[in-house]
């Protein structure tokens, strides 16, 4: 997991050259630049991204059932400004609603492995873990 993060904050530096190549589900998948209007899904990826400081390439997140993150005051400050763009599992129509090009999330969390259920959700890019 780390490594993924880890990933995933190389492509949303501005030091980063482009295009970049990772391997994501079996396959080659290339960034031509750094995502600009992600999505996480569920607590544990969208505090990944927020700890990573990643909230500026962040639009929202989805799958939190309703989590106040003004409950938590590490992550309020980095959480503010984003969008609980649904407390269930993101749909095509979330993602396409909000523009995003680019999912975060994990298989056991509404996404399988494989052929994989993002594949589906029509942005650009996503990452399972």
């Amino acid at each position: 997991m780390l490594k993924l993060a880890a990933a995933f904050m190389m492509l949303a530096s501005a030091a980063s050259a482009y295009p970049v190549t990772i391997q994501s589900c079996n396959r080659s998948v290339t960034f031509d630049a750094a995502p600009r209007r992600a999505v996480s899904n569920d607590i544990n990826l969208t505090d990944m991204m927020l700890a990573l400081g990643l909230q500026d390439h962040m639009i929202g997140y989805t799958g939190l059932s309703g989590y106040d993150y003004a409950k938590d005051a590490q992550l309020s400050d980095e959480a503010r400004g984003l969008a609980d763009l649904s407390p269930d599992y993101p749909t095509k129509e979330i993602l396409a609603g909000a523009e995003a090009d680019f999912l975060f999330a994990g298989w056991n969390y509404g996404l399988t492995p494989g052929e994989g259920h993002a594949r589906n959700l029509g942005t650009p890019r996503h990452q399972n873990l």
